[in-house]
């Protein structure tokens, strides 16, 4: 192959996804293949699908749909779909969706070389296995979407088996990364002038179990720690009842980990929490709460939750909004429950009408916003460190970033910062000024 071949990545759902589209994007830029922004241009486009909920899979299946037209109005020969829908539905998207020329499960993209090669020589390929594909044989060199944070996905797959999920299907059961393969990562993304790292895992507390039979999460975290380069640490989606002592402990230590937990509950009343296959109580929810804000006065902690599961009467839901207003949450994001084939949850009765679900949604949503904005406001006058990513306005000029406080992505918000002198990837001190629902503004300090 004599030319660059230009491949166009569009990524859908969570950020495990992501890491998934950087390994693909690695081993094409390794074989004389490009990557572009330019889908009219592009020979080659891929789609790494969600395939989560019911939202997540329209998504999917609109966004090839749409990708799909440039083989007839660009470049495009071949057209790539991988990921959750590819591992759970490709009988019915090779049956209904012809445009696609190859498909790749969750176990098989590392294969993207093989089939792109096999579709422009003009030989469809399907390719769908168990979910059993090894992160320790690779370590994506590229981010795709910040040059200055990356996610490192340290395990794939699930234990838990919530009675409304997918994963375990899609992904299936939990696989842990080495200690010394995360590391090589990191230490390889500090080299590159990462200074951001996002743990992530569909439970991260539950890393490690898998390969010796206790959580590995803590002996991680002391060797990231010592990476030079490497400012913040963020730790995504703890399941609230793994978190451990040692862990909050080691937070409220060490600097470099953020003062941020992303704990997704789904619920709060013991029947639907029970229904959910979601060990624990309200209480000793809270109780695990209460010790990471003495321990950590100002940790900032975000949480999911899912309204209308089957069942959820008007006393559940009431003891869960009770809940949010106990918990005070500093960012919360709900989801009305989809029945998803194939999980336990789909199977019960009592399922709830789709109108009530979105005004439980939206009721939930009220709520948080009023507790986010006042959660907000105790940050006025503060001074915080803030990594500046953006342009909001270059007149006047106005900067845009994130604290320890907010995750990437606009998950939880951002900082506005006004009349700054600071450029994009720099650190700089903020003094907050001004609060808003789910945004801050300041002036550099």
């Amino acid at each position: 192959m004599s030319n660059m071949v230009e491949v166009a990545l569009t990524t859908l759902g969570c950020a495990k996804n992501q890491v998934d589209s950087e390994i693909m994007i690695d081993i094409l830029e390794s074989k004389n293949y490009k990557r572009t922004d330019d889908y009219e241009s592009a020979e080659v486009i891929i789609v790494n699908t969600c395939g989560f909920i019911a939202d997540a899979k329209e998504e999917s299946i609109e966004t090839i749909l749409q990708l799909a037209q440039y083989k007839e109005d660009g470049n495009c020969e071949v057209l790539v779909v991988t990921g959750c829908l590819a591992q759970g539905y490709s009988d019915e998207l090779k049956e209904e969706m012809p445009e696609i020329d190859a498909m790749l499960g969750t176990g098989n993209f590392d294969e993207i070389l093989k089939v792109i090669e096999e579709g422009l020589a003009g030989k469809k390929n399907i390719k769908i296995s168990e979910p059993d594909f090894n992160y320790d044989d690779y370590i994506a060199e590229t981010t795709i979407s910040n040059k200055n944070s990356a996610y490192v996905k340290i395990a794939e797959g699930c234990n838990n088996n919530c009675s409304y999920c997918l994963i375990p299907k899609l992904r299936g059961g939990l696989k842990s990364r080495s200690i010394e393969n995360v590391v090589a990562e990191v230490e390889q993304l500090a080299a590159n002038g990462i200074k951001e790292i996002n743990v992530i895992a569909q439970d991260i507390t539950q890393y490690g179990r898998d390969l010796d039979g206790e959580s590995k999460l803590v002996p991680l975290l002391k060797e990231l720690v010592q990476i030079e380069g490497i400012k913040w640490i963020r730790l995504l989606y703890a399941y609230p009842l793994h978190i451990s002592d040692e862990l909050i402990e080691l937070m409220a230590q060490e600097d470099k980990i953020c003062n941020y937990l992303d704990v997704p509950v789904q619920h709060a009343h013991q029947e639907i929490r029970r229904k959910m296959n979601r060990p624990g109580s309200k209480e000793e929810i809270l109780a695990v709460i209460n010790k990471l804000r003495d321990r950590i006065p100002d940790i900032t902690l975000r949480t999911s939750i899912i309204v209308g599961f089957p069942g959820e009467s008007e006393e559940h839901f009431q003891t869960l909004l009770d809940f949010v207003k106990e918990a005070e949450f500093d960012n919360l994001g709900a989801f009305t429950y989809s029945q998803e084939e194939g999980t336990a949850a789909a199977e019960m009765d009592c399922q709830i009408p789709e109108d009530r679900k979105e005004e439980r949604y939206e009721k939930v949503m009220n709520l948080q916003s009023e507790i986010s904005y006042r959660r907000n406001l105790n940050w006025i006058d503060k001074e915080v460190d803030v990594l500046v990513e953006d342009y909001q306005s270059q007149k006047p000029r106005i900067m845009i970033g994130r604290s320890q406080r907010e995750a990437p992505e606009e998950i939880d918000g951002a900082i506005f910062i006004k009349d700054t002198t600071a450029d994009k990837g720099e650190f700089v001190t903020v003094e907050i000024t001004e609060a808003q629902e789910y945004d801050l503004i300041g002036v550099e300090a």
